[in-house]
């Protein structure tokens, strides 16, 4: 009966926060066009505008000052002018959602007497503008060389697009093929050096060359396909990484499931 809001704790202060519903596939839309000549429409598509989470929220103080200060510290911590933070609770353990108070913060007195508490009750309404939770710790596979395995996702309850990453030597005349499950790209052309990182990631679509925090250039060039590779959880997923010539030198490959919940 808690949640967290970036580094505000309902445990902490001793609220009791409650979750209303816990939605699944929340914010679907259906998008379908008209089927001229006849009497159905035709499936276009599928959009998530993203999930909603309302606590029923108690605050209690041994004075009145107490539950309004409560009250007061609540507001302080949730304001959106702060942003998007990170939201977790007790309901989901392990997960957690980029979210925003989104709804006014309507208190009710519960009971506001000596000898019984000064209560205050209202409902706390977040909305997260994607979809998707996200494991708190990130699923992963990491291999000191190039070669072919199998992975399994064994987090999480939709489809997500992994992210490769590559570090090593790689020189400009050999190609590095990257094979997850049923999508392979070719680069050619591209030189890889140590302390840089090739990074494919198939969530944002942004396939470079970093050098730290820093994206040195673009890959995409380089890139014989574009098709997105994805990863759907408990099915095995073929993930292989070669290159030609005899003086490549791969010292890490690297699979990010950026696994993902509805």
């Amino acid at each position: 009966m808690s949640f967290t809001f970036g580094t505000f704790d309902t445990d902490a202060l001793g609220v009791i926060a409650v979750l209303r519903e816990l939605p699944s596939v929340d914010g679907l839309k259906i998008e379908t066009l008209e089927a001229v000549g006849t009497d159905g429409r035709v499936l276009g598509g599928t959009t998530r505008s993203g999930s909603t989470f309302t606590f029923d929220t108690i605050v209690e103080g041994r004075t009145p000052d107490e539950a309004v200060e409560l009250r007061d510290r609540i507001a302080l911590a949730l304001d959106p002018a702060r942003g998007e933070q990170l939201l977790t609770f007790d309901a989901v353990p392990g997960w957690q959602w980029a979210a925003i108070l989104s709804a006014s913060i309507q208190w009710q007195r519960m009971t506001w007497q000596p000898g019984v508490g000064f209560k205050l009750r209202a409902d706390i309404t977040f909305d997260s503008l994607e979809a998707f939770g996200r494991p708190i710790v990130v699923e992963q596979w990491s291999y000191g060389s190039a070669g072919s395995r199998t992975v399994r996702r064994a987090k999480g309850n939709a489809r997500s697009y992994p992210t490769v990453e590559i570090e090593g030597t790689i020189s400009a005349d050999q190609t590095l093929t990257v094979t997850v499950g049923d999508v392979t790209t070719t680069l050619s052309n591209m030189t890889l050096s140590p302390g840089s990182v090739l990074r494919l990631d198939y969530e944002t679509f942004d396939f470079g060359r970093w050098q730290g925090d820093v994206k040195a250039a673009s890959v995409v060039r380089s890139m014989s396909s574009l098709d997105r590779a994805e990863l759907w959880p408990d099915e095995a997923t073929r993930f292989a990484v070669s290159t030609t010539g005899t003086g490549d030198a791969l010292t890490r490959v690297a699979l990010i499931a950026n696994s993902r919940r509805q």
